[in-house]
C-alpha cells in the first residue's frame, strides 16, 4: 500500500494534481464541489508528465532533499548557483528509477521545483485537456469512454471545446484508463 502522505516539505515545490497519479485519484474521490472544479481549472493547458510509481510526494521530497544535501547544494544560494551551471535545471534519479527535473521554485521558501522528467521511467506524457477530461469522466463514474455526448457535456462545463468522438481522441481514452484503474 502506498503512503498517502501527499504533503511535501519545503524547500520542495511540487504540483501533485498535475504530476502524481495516486494524488490525482485521491483528489477525484475526496475533493468536494466546487473546490474540485476550481482546482481542475488550475491544471493549465500544456502537456505534462504524470508519475505512476509507488513513491508518495512526501517520499519523493525526502529523497530529493537527501540528494541535494549529499551533493552539498541544499541551501538556497548553493542550489541556485548549481542550477546556473546547468542551464537552469538538473535531472536526478530516485530509488525507484524514475527521473525528476529540478528547477528554481517561485514560491517563498520553496526554491526547489520538481516535476517528472519527460518520458522517464514510471511516467506518462499527457495533454492537459485529456487529463482534465479523464478526471471529469472518473468523477462522473463513467463505466466506458464511448458516450461522446456526455463527455462533451463534462468538457463544456469547464470551458473545453467539444470533441467529435472519443475514438479520435486516444489521449482521453488513455488518460481515463490510467486514472480509472
Amino acid at each position: 500500500m502506498m503512503d498517502l502522505t501527499f504533503n511535501i516539505a519545503a524547500p520542495v515545490l511540487f504540483h501533485p494534481l498535475k504530476h502524481h497519479l495516486r494524488y490525482i485519484q485521491h483528489f477525484i474521490q475526496t475533493t468536494p464541489d466546487p473546490l474540485f472544479y476550481e482546482d481542475l481549472l488550475r491544471i493549465g493547458a500544456a502537456q505534462m508528465d504524470v508519475y505512476l510509481g509507488a513513491l508518495s510526494p512526501a517520499e519523493l521530497g525526502v529523497e530529493i532533499v537527501t540528494n541535494l544535501q549529499e551533493c552539498l547544494v541544499f541551501e538556497e544560494p548553493a542550489f541556485l548557483a548549481h542550477l546556473a551551471t546547468k542551464q537552469g535545471y538538473q535531472s536526478i534519479t530516485v530509488s525507484d528509477g524514475s527521473a525528476w527535473t529540478l528547477r528554481q521554485g517561485n514560491e517563498p521558501k520553496k526554491y526547489v521545483h520538481i516535476h517528472p522528467a519527460r518520458y522517464a521511467l514510471h511516467t506518462v506524457r499527457v495533454k492537459a485537456g485529456a487529463l482534465k477530461t479523464a478526471m471529469l469522466m472518473v468523477r462522473a463514474g463513467l463505466e466506458s469512454a464511448e458516450d461522446t455526448a456526455l463527455i462533451n457535456k463534462l468538457r463544456m462545463g469547464i470551458g473545453l471545446s467539444p470533441i467529435k468522438n472519443v475514438g479520435e481522441s486516444e489521449g482521453i481514452r488513455r488518460a481515463w484508463k490510467m486514472i480509472a484503474q
